[in-house]
């Protein structure tokens, strides 16, 4: 059942990037980049509307439950399908522990009971789980009226906002600009992709999409168009708006920065509308998780269970319970570390285990284009080589962003799904999902 419209799929991905990325990365963008990190925003911002328009160009082509998955499979083979599936799922269930620390972490500024108990903090993240994740079992419309209120209601209002904040900027709060050197830069965009995981959004639940070849083009587009201007709005007011030693110390950095500049009503909006962003952007991931490795599972290179739908509500009810019984035990880490010290640990792995899907895709635009004519014009194929090649190139940047130590975890976690690969491959069914052959382009 075809039921997201292109709303929806915009809500999707502007709720799926701009939550508690937005409001929790400066504090770790001043930390590792100090005012820089305004920087950070602009250059991940020019290399992600690549990234954009490779999903933008393959969503619309290859309109498969699955993005990343999808494409890594039709361009290079079963294996290297399996690789974009397994890393994009880590990602994702990891991730989702990490947004719910987020939106736990500007809740607590609204309760002393809460702040004062990890008990309670870790209750309210399992209470927030378990019942987004009932809500994306009961069907894909009910999860996308969701996401479209929350746009509305949060995202959209945080721009205003910030636009508010921008005259009240002091130019002594950027000084120094670069405490740890131009060289961090890279260190700050790979901060910054945990914001812009998300923009594949329209393409993972493609055959959920009313006029896909249509639809999830013009959302991915769209989506990436209005998060990258709250971004940028939102990283220029609060850099502006305080020294970049109380950004780095606080969970809350623009609620903080809004109260300073506009008054107490401001701090309180912003961190209401943080809250809810928030549970917009853990409602569309949790959605994500039960889609990203359905059609894998279908294909029988994935756990076979993932790919059941429920027999009432036709939603991957056994995928998204999984996902969320990971993201669950990933909250244990609650009992060993700060919230901030949870977020950030968690955002570091998420993001380079995202970043490893990316780049098949890229890799895949460039392959398709050249392979497969009957779905490319000669000026698609060339724009697909050239916004495939900077995509590409630009994600490799950030995978060194991000640092030795985490891209040799991220590199141990896609090793450790060889032997499940393995384990699959010689078990699974004869054939696969196929994408229905398209009319030839026009030349």
């Amino acid at each position: 059942m075809r039921g997201l419209t292109l709303l929806g799929t915009v809500a999707l991905c502007v709720g799926n990037m701009v939550g508690t990325s937005v409001y929790t990365l400066p504090a770790s963008l001043a930390q590792a980049v100090g005012p820089l990190g305004t920087v950070a925003w602009a250059v991940t911002a020019a290399g992600y509307l690549f990234v954009a328009l490779v999903y933008a160009s393959l969503g619309a082509r290859y309109p498969l439950t699955g993005g990343p998955y999808v494409f890594a499979r039709e361009a290079f083979g079963e294996y290297a399908g399996f690789q974009a599936v397994w890393s994009y799922w880590i990602s994702c269930v990891i991730g989702n522990a990490g947004i719910v620390t987020a939106v736990v972490g500007y809740a607590v500024g609204f309760s002393r009971p809460l702040a004062e108990s990890v008990g309670l903090q870790f209750a309210l993240a399992q209470a927030l789980l378990w019942g987004l994740c009932l809500l994306n079992v009961l069907g894909v419309k009910q999860s996308a009226r969701l996401q479209i209120a929350v746009m509305c209601t949060s995202a959209i209002p945080m721009l205003v906002v910030s636009l508010a904040m921008l005259p009240h900027a002091r130019m002594a709060n950027f000084a120094p600009f670069a405490p740890h050197g131009w060289g961090s830069l890279a260190a700050g965009a790979a901060l910054v992709v945990w914001a812009y995981s998300g923009v594949e959004s329209a393409t993972v639940p493609a055959e959920e999409v009313r006029e896909p070849g249509r639809t999830i083009r013009r959302g991915t587009l769209l989506g990436y168009a209005v998060a990258t201007c709250i971004f940028l709005v939102a990283a220029i007011a609060v850099t502006g708006a305080l020294p970049n030693a109380e950004i780095a110390a606080s969970a809350r950095p623009i609620a903080v920065a809004a109260g300073r500049t506009l008054g107490g009503w401001a701090e309180t909006a912003i961190g209401v509308f943080a809250i809810a962003a928030g549970v917009g952007t853990l409602n569309g991931w949790i959605l994500m998780s039960g889609r990203i490795p359905f059609t894998a599972a279908r294909d029988g290179i994935f756990f076979r269970g993932l790919g059941r739908v429920h027999p009432r509500f036709r939603t991957p009810h056994v995928g998204l319970v999984a996902g969320t019984a990971v993201s669950s035990a990933m909250l244990l880490l609650y009992f060993s570390r700060s919230l901030l010290g949870v977020f950030n640990f968690i955002v570091l792995l998420a993001v380079l285990t995202t970043l490893i899907p990316h780049l098949y895709a890229a890799a895949a635009e460039m392959m398709l284009a050249r392979r497969d004519p009957a779905r490319y014009t000669p000026r698609e194929r060339r724009r697909a080589q050239t916004a495939g090649g900077i995509a590409f190139v630009f994600v490799l940047y950030t995978v060194y962003g991000v640092g030795p130590e985490v891209v040799l975890w991220g590199f141990l976690v896609l090793l450790a799904g060889t032997p499940l690969y393995i384990f699959f491959a010689t078990r699974k069914p004869e054939g696969a999902a196929t994408i229905p052959s398209p009319a030839p382009p026009s030349s």
